[in-house]
């Protein structure tokens, strides 16, 4: 039985990943740089902090990681102070698990000072227990690691936590450590859905659409 959950935040929770979609080339742009095609999608499967150590070394901008990790954020602070919302069906979700007792915390690539904001604003941050960040444990999700900072933080047992997530990279780093897998639709991410949902423990399309805290109690 499920007593704990590990929540990606973009994405999974929250309908923001469409801010992510052209925000790096438009950085690289206003640099007077012009940027490779892939460019969002590597945005999209980083860390903010490794994107811009790529950024760094691809285009040799001469600023620091720091630096260039700032000028992106800047970019998105007012969707995440203002207009974010959750995916649909979420709260409703959030309460349902709650109601049973399930401890739930947030493992995110995006930088505290934005989230942090967003998740008070929309009433989700009373839900979690914790908040960890792939800059403050200091790598990315392509590692284990920050789900292993939030497995103490739940003092759950790895084999009764599900987490999830919408990206794949990261799906598939959660699935290899040994976790319950449950795999969430975004649009950003459409061209990789069929490779998520044979992945996962449980796929969700649409919170609306599928009873999770149902299917995971089952």
């Amino acid at each position: 039985m499920i007593e704990g959950v590990i929540f990606d935040l973009d994405g999974t929770l929250l309908e923001s990943m469409h801010i992510w979609n052209s925000v790096a080339s438009e950085y690289l742009k206003s640099l007077g740089i012009t940027p490779d095609a892939d460019t969002d999608e590597i945005m999209k499967e980083a860390s903010i902090q490794d994107a811009a150590a790529y950024f760094c070394k691809r285009y040799g901008i001469q600023k620091t990681v720091e630096e260039i990790a700032d000028d992106v954020n800047s970019k998105l602070e007012e969707a995440y102070y203002h207009t974010i919302q959750p995916k649909s069906g979420v709260m409703a979700m959030l309460e349902a698990l709650h109601a049973r007792g399930v401890v739930m915390c947030a493992a995110t690539a995006t930088d505290r000072y934005l989230i942090e904001p967003c998740i008070e604003r929309l009433g989700i941050r009373k839900y979690l227990t914790a908040i960890f960040t792939c800059t403050e444990v200091g790598v990315g999700k392509s590692e284990p690691l920050i789900y292993h900072k939030a497995e103490e933080a739940l003092g759950v047992a790895k084999s009764r936590i599900a987490v999830f997530e919408d990206a794949l990279y990261a799906a598939h780093t959660a699935k290899n450590d040994g976790y319950f897998l449950v795999g969430i639709y975004d649009d950003s991410m459409d061209t990789r859905q069929e490779e998520l949902k044979a992945l996962a423990d449980l796929y969700v399309r649409s919170y609306d659409e599928v009873d999770v805290v149902g299917c995971l109690f089952a």
